[in-house]
């Protein structure tokens, strides 16, 4: 038998499972479990022209396409052509060349609809154009994205009978749309989001090749497969983060390796005595790692050891580490780790994961992790017999060689060993995190441990994690006015807390626990509830106006006080042990206490409206929400509905209510009692034996247009309405990246961009606005969260966890970043235009004719204009510099610093430094007032700058550059640092308008990286971290 892994082995034509790798026209007899998404992924393709085939990494896109797809377009004569090698100089020639079965023609934007012409010409039927693995596309060119997108947008908007599939993983949808837009109309319009299999399919596949090559499943092995490969520990399962689904490959190899060894023992088949004699799963996922691994050295083995070790840490769950850190770990170098990765991605153990900060690696299933510990730690026990047994001096001799290799490294790699253990904590405890960063940058130079400081201190200036209240954090908010945030525990404490310092402004103790926590909306009042028996208003200086209860007397449960401040509306367990009270009372005065009467059983919640002169009520056991005049203490309306109520709420403009029901519905209300239209539903479950999801919570947009609901099966849906009138608009539609477990709640921030989510895991989402892309995910709690709102200008968030954590987290920023200097470039003041191809300036008003700024043979490849409209500066394929005065108050100038074109611009915002960057790899730098040449520059890159931006004030410069890098320089050509994470696609990065922020846009994402943290040299970081601890600085 060969010594090739399984999954790499040729497919015998007796074989009915593959192993791990993509299935092929020729395999498609024995693919099954994908027939209906075949069939609903080409109605949409003839449905419109342009389908989005999406999905997590290791779903079968590519077998979907090839294995199906393909042959079934086919089947209907169209002509197909499949398109993945994106390795090419140009992918949009090599496209054209395929389509047309020839030459690719002259480039530009019309090439590949000349190519389509020429295909129908010789075939009028339907032509079918797929690019699988755009996401590799995505990255390749990340810097340089070519004439494919306008290409494809000009094919797209022909009358041709063409249609056209992207297929990519699901975190590159905001790349897609970044590459397209303004290119392709309506781009998602058509789109199929393809998902892991679930139980039903995932038997088809297991059972059906086997039975089109004569053999038998038993049964028992079918549902054990099932079992094992099926989430079960949720924090240990295969499948956890697969939605409850499947995943086709790795049920592929285990199949295959019980249909090889039942051939080898005279039998057609997959039977139960086979599995375990091959020890199961475990078993079978190790031999397989035995047979990768077999042809390793002694030390690319035992370097195998040490990343796969640290990829699989005890815990269970694995772990994504970028290169750097994941050799830094391991105690290896980078080249070393690099070349060990080569080998397991190949053979599908590690996959590469698109991370916020760029490209990681992790193990491709959790199920690895069980396997890998053990066999990393044979490699070690069989390294110390070899040494100590002293078989061979050859070998006594290469140990002592590696010894004196990693002992040159030894302090090296135990900083940054010990900095990526700090880099885990920082989300957990940003002060702790910064105290061990500063501690070992103190006594290392290492870029890996300086790195880990800088984001040390950004989580520590961004996400601070306040005091924790011990035994759990039950509420936490943010007063109306910003001024002011609050947060209330277990402990028995509510504090008020300045929300700019984030000083504590006043406290307040119960004798127990505390139930909730409200303020007005200047944060003068707060009302605290305890299960003390007590409920007290107090202002901002901690002194208690208004006190109800008891000691010992029963609990408060809930709790709220009106924007003014003047009332409350609180509910209290009865003395009688019968219906909960529902009470009214003025804050500040003695309590008085109105009883709400009208419920029976539990009542849930009380709030008011935004005026205050409303109270709504709900109650789990009567089905019912009613709405309250909060002056007189009369109903004014009873909600009834089907089954328990979840979650009521009313609109912004108090309007309207929403009441979301445990049947799955959301009903719309006037405050007055009447139903508006229909209920709104949630979609039913994708399986039979799925229960119906709940409505857990609904809340209205502030413009009361959107709805959002938050479910039991995870997700979050979202309708648009029309106010007052009963249909919606449209929905309902799933928001992307549901959660695990059941979502219970939801909210707008009050400008309505964002919205956020919470349930029973420790994880907090926010989507963007347009809400059609993968949220953005933020975790420190250890526990699941009781409590998350906006900050009242949307870019915070306050969280309150069952771990005792209140956490604050700075939202980043969403504003896209602009291209530089391609087509028609406008100034600021909208008084001029350049257009780059023709080389003429137009100005803005009048009927003058343009300029032109070019000489005989010369070509624009960047332009920029100053922020300020007085210059305009062009930089030239042949490297020349010119910048023209558009104001005719300063000469005109231009400089030949390099033979190499210019490949970036950037002013600063007052238009007095300008900086330039080439394909050669240099920055210059030039002052308006007194501009000199500068043909030395510095280098910046090992490759072509890619982009390149002035900080508002002039003093620093960020720039990014084929090689990955993105490089922070002052105006004295001093390089201070090097924004880590996603090196390989790095596309470009700006100061933000107050200069404070830096945005770094690599793939598909945009991150956030604050300058006052990396627009400093390591010696100033080091002092600037001791000022923020509060410790004297380093001498």
């Amino acid at each position: 038998m060969s010594d090739a892994p399984l999954s790499q082995l040729p497919v015998d034509v007796n074989e009915p499972y593959i192993g791990l790798k993509p299935y092929t026209e020729a395999e498609r007899d024995r693919f099954f479990g994908r027939e209906r998404d075949a069939q609903l992924l080409i109605n949409k393709l003839f449905s419109h022209p342009l389908t989005l085939l999406y999905a997590p990494s290791g779903v079968g896109k590519t077998s979907l396409l090839r294995a199906l797809v393909i042959p079934n377009l086919k089947a209907e004569e169209a002509q197909v052509v499949y398109f993945d090698k994106w390795n090419t100089p140009d992918p949009c020639s090599a496209l054209a060349a395929l389509i047309r079965q020839g030459e690719a023609g002259a480039p530009g934007p019309g090439q590949l609809v000349d190519a389509a012409h020429d295909a129908l010409a010789r075939d009028d039927s339907t032509l079918v154009i797929m690019l699988d693995q755009f996401e590799e596309y995505l990255q390749r060119y990340a810097a340089n994205l070519g004439l494919l997108p306008a290409a494809l947008g000009a094919l797209l908007r022909t009358t041709l009978d063409v249609r056209v599939v992207l297929s990519f993983r699901e975190e590159f949808l905001a790349s897609v749309d970044a590459c397209l837009r303004g290119h392709v109309l309506a781009l998602f319009a058509s789109t199929y989001h393809l998902e892991h299999l679930d139980r039903e399919r995932a038997r088809e596949a297991i059972v059906c090749p086997a039975r089109k090559y004569g053999g038998v499943c038993d049964d028992e092995l079918v549902g054990r497969l099932l079992d094992d490969l099926a989430p079960g520990d949720p924090e240990k399962s295969t499948g956890r983060l697969f939605r409850g689904g499947i995943e086709l490959p790795f049920l592929q190899l285990i199949c295959r390796s019980l249909w090889e060894r039942g051939r080898a023992a005279g039998h057609s088949g997959l039977r139960m005595d086979d599995y375990r004699a091959l020890g199961g799963r475990k078993g079978i996922v190790s031999a397989y790692l035995q047979s990768v691994t077999r042809n390793f050295g002694l030390f690319q083995r035992l370097d195998a050891a040490q990343v796969l070790k640290a990829l699989a840490p005890r815990s269970g769950v694995k772990i994504a580490y970028p290169l750097e850190a994941l050799a830094a770990q391991a105690g290896t170098s980078e080249q070393r780790t690099q070349k060990v990765l080569d080998i397991l991605r190949e053979h599908r153990i590690v996959r590469t994961r698109d991370a916020a900060g760029g490209v990681s690696y992790e193990l491709q299933h959790d199920a690895f992790i069980e396997i890998v510990r053990p066999w990393a730690d044979a490699c070690f026990k069989r390294r110390n017999r070899l040494i100590g047994s002293g078989v061979a001096c050859v070998m006594v001799l290469a140990t002592a060689l590696n010894i004196v290799m990693l002992d040159r490294d030894r302090d090296e790699a135990e900083a940054r060993r010990r900095a990526v253990e700090v880099s885990e904590r920082i989300e957990v405890d940003a002060r702790r995190a910064l105290e061990e960063a500063l501690t070992l940058a103190n006594g290392s130079a290492d870029h890996a441990v300086r790195t880990t400081l800088r984001q040390a201190i950004a989580a520590f200036l961004q996400n601070p994690a306040l005091p924790p209240h011990p035994g759990g954090a039950v509420a936490a908010g943010f007063s109306r006015d910003g001024k002011w945030l609050f947060s209330a525990g277990e402990d028995g404490e509510a504090r008020l807390i300045d929300a700019r310092t984030l000083a504590l402004q006043a406290r307040i103790s119960h004798a127990g626990p505390l139930s909730a926590l409200a303020a007005s909306a200047d944060g003068s009042r707060l009302v605290s509830a305890g299960r003390d028996g007590i409920l007290q208003v107090w202002d901002s200086a901690g002194r208690i106006l208004t006190r109800c209860g008891h000691a010992g007397g029963p609990a408060w449960t809930d709790a709220d006080i009106s924007r003014d401040g003047k009332r409350v509306v609180a509910i209290r367990e009865s003395e009688d042990g019968m219906a909960p009270d529902l009470l009214l009372t003025s804050a500040g005065a003695a309590c008085q206490l109105t009883r709400l009467a009208g419920h029976f059983g539990n009542v849930a919640s009380a709030s008011f409206d935004e005026s205050g002169d409303r109270v709504l009520s709900f109650g789990n056991n009567d089905n019912t929400a009613r709405v309250w005049d909060a002056g007189l203490g009369s109903l004014l309306a009873t909600l009834t509905h089907p089954d328990e109520v979840l979650s009521a709420s009313f609109s912004p403009d108090g309007k309207e209510i929403a009441v979301a029901v445990a049947d799955g519905s959301v009903y719309r209300w006037t405050p007055w009692g009447r139903l508006l239209g229909r209920p709104l539903e949630l979609p039913l479950p994708v399986r039979a034996d799925l229960p119906p999801a709940l409505a857990t919570a609904a809340r209205h947009s502030p413009d009361g247009r959107l709805l959002a609901v938050a479910s039991s099966d995870g997700g979050v849906y979202m309708w648009t309405l029309q106010p007052g009138e009963e249909k919606p608009l449209d929905g309902p539609v799933m928001l992307p990246g549901n959660r695990s477990g059941t979502a219970l709640a939801v909210s707008f921030s009050p400008d309505g961009k964002r919205i956020l989510s919470f349930g029973t895991d420790d994880t907090l989402r926010v989507w963007e606005a347009p809400f059609h892309f993968q949220p953005r995910e933020f975790r420190g709690h250890s526990a699941a969260m009781r409590n998350a709102v906006f900050s009242p200008d949307g870019g915070r968030v306050l969280s309150a966890g069952a771990d005792g954590g209140v956490r604050l987290w700075r939202m980043p920023v969403t504003d896209l970043l602009t291209p530089q200097g391609n087509g028609l470039v406008l100034s600021a003041d909208r008084r001029h235009s350049f257009r780059t191809a023709t080389g003429q300036l137009f100005a803005g008003e009048g009927d003058a004719p343009p300029r032109n700024l070019l000489k005989p043979g010369e070509s624009v490849r960047v332009a920029v204009f100053s922020p300020d409209g007085r210059w305009l500066a062009l930089g030239m394929h042949s490297g020349r510099l010119r910048v023209v005065s558009l104001t005719g108050a300063a000469d005109s100038f231009e400089f030949d610093d390099t033979g190499s074109p210019i490949a970036a611009l950037a002013f600063d915002r007052r238009g007095r430094r300008l900086t330039t960057g080439g394909t050669d790899g240099y920055l210059r730098f030039y002052a308006m007032d007194d501009a000199k040449a500068d043909p030395d520059g510095v280098l910046a890159h090992t490759g072509p700058v890619v982009s390149v931006d002035v900080a508002p004030d002039g003093a620093y410069i960020i720039s990014t550059g084929a090689d990955g890098a993105a490089r922070v320089w002052d105006w004295q050509r001093h390089a201070l640092s090097t924004l880590e994470g996603g090196a390989d696609r790095v596309r470009d990065a700006r100061f933000s308008s107050d200069g404070k922020r830096i945005l770094r846009r690599n793939g598909d994402r945009i991150t956030t990286f604050d300058a006052e943290v990396w627009a400093r040299s390591d010696a100033e970081l080091i002092d600037f971290a001791h000022r923020l601890l509060g410790k004297p600085p380093s001498p």
